[in-house]
């Protein structure tokens, strides 16, 4: 099978899986996007989709390989591949509490935690909280931001010191650490460490919510729709998903990214050539530091590694692999004894949040494609 032949079938089993996913009403609609190197080296990239944008009742329009989705918690790993970016700059590091970078935090759960032990789910903060229910201001206003960040800085959880409990309240702490250290706003961030370094087109990994009026109505043309949404009364579309997020103003450490597959696969392709010594994006000393296993959980720094139980990638995929998922229904996987980056997106939470199918459908796609993948040569 030459190379050519094997990406041809990848896609192929790719597009099959993904088709059968719209017909068992796992999600309206999907895109794939994976890459991988040959024994040559050589990169290779694959793509497939199907369905469409919308609900049964607003189907909207065809999907197809640059329809945007809302990653809702894979933005997690992109804000901390910005985080390693500053720290190997020297502009932030790792070992100082959130509290030299926010002066508000002093005195607060978080603000004694130390950027890495937020960035791995470690600073003991509590795994959410309904912020948007209670905050006294316009969700999406200055006062909003600061209230919601005040309020996640003093939400302490009650697990035992050193334990990973999975945080969105600590992410949107980072984020806005990040931020303060980093000298600009995330979003802008998000375009000066990632997107332009990995040459990612303009408007193919964005935070909805600093967009003009006129970016944001394009991408609301362009992108999957989420879910119904009784707080705020309708189809969420080109709007962040989550809630405390767009009470946030629609950028926050934890989510609020929309992308293309393949520019979610250039985030994790970056990690493995920079981990392989291919790149220089990241020096692969800190990528081996964000990616070392710590006790407690399975949370690394900005990802999440296999559980020797269960995988949402499946059996086949690598006890080595890394990866994160995103609550709308997406997923990115990279495996580094392949070279392997899987990245599914869906918006299996439209029209409602209710529908978990997708739980029994990731395993199986992964194993699928990877199947494919692995078959002998001809």
């Amino acid at each position: 099978m030459s190379a050519s032949s094997r990406r041809d079938r990848v896609r192929a089993e790719a597009r099959r899986l993904l088709a059968a996913g719209v017909a068992g009403h796992v999600f309206p609609g999907a895109v794939a996007c994976l890459s991988w190197r040959g024994r040559d080296g050589q990169l290779e990239t694959t793509e497939a989709f199907a369905g469409v944008t919308g609900p049964p009742a607003q189907p909207g329009k065809p999907v197809h390989e640059d329809t945007p989705y809302d990653l809702a918690s894979l933005t997690k790993p992109i804000v901390a591949t910005i985080a390693l970016r500053l720290v190997a700059r020297g502009a932030l590091a790792l070992e100082a509490r959130a509290e030299s970078v926010l002066p508000d935090a002093k005195g607060t759960s978080g603000g004694a935690a130390t950027i890495e032990q937020l960035l791995t789910h470690r600073a003991n903060l509590a795994p959410w909280g309904g912020l948007y229910l209670d905050v006294p201001h316009e969700p999406g206003s200055v006062s909003a931001r600061r209230w919601i960040i005040a309020e996640a800085l003093r939400r302490p959880d009650e697990s035992p010191t050193g334990r990973s409990v999975y945080s969105d309240l600590g992410y949107m702490i980072v984020g806005e650490a990040i931020a303060r250290a980093g000298g600009r706003d995330l979003d802008e961030l998000l375009t000066s460490e990632v997107t332009r370094p990995l040459g990612i087109p303009d408007g193919q990994m964005v935070f909805a919510g600093a967009l003009s009026p006129d970016r944001r109505a394009d991408l609301c043309r362009r992108c999957a729709a989420t879910e119904r949404d009784d707080w705020r009364g309708v189809l969420v579309r080109g709007e962040v998903h989550d809630e405390n997020c767009a009470a946030l103003g629609g950028v926050s450490g934890h989510a609020g990214v929309f992308a293309t597959a393949r520019a979610t696969n250039a985030v994790g392709r970056a990690m493995l050539d920079s981990k392989h010594g291919k790149s220089d994006f990241l020096p692969a000393a800190l990528v081996e530091r964000a990616l070392a296993p710590r006790p407690g959980g399975t949370h690394l720094l900005g990802w999440d590694a296999k559980s020797p139980e269960q995988s949402a990638a499946g059996k086949r995929i690598s006890a080595q692999a890394f990866g994160h998922l995103g609550f709308t229904g997406t997923s990115i996987y990279c495996d580094p004894v392949r070279d392997l980056v899987v990245v599914l997106l869906t918006n299996r939470v439209c029209p409602s949040r209710a529908n978990e199918k997708i739980k029994g459908f990731r395993p199986a796609f992964h194993d699928g494609v990877i199947a494919v993948l692995d078959a002998p040569l001809d």
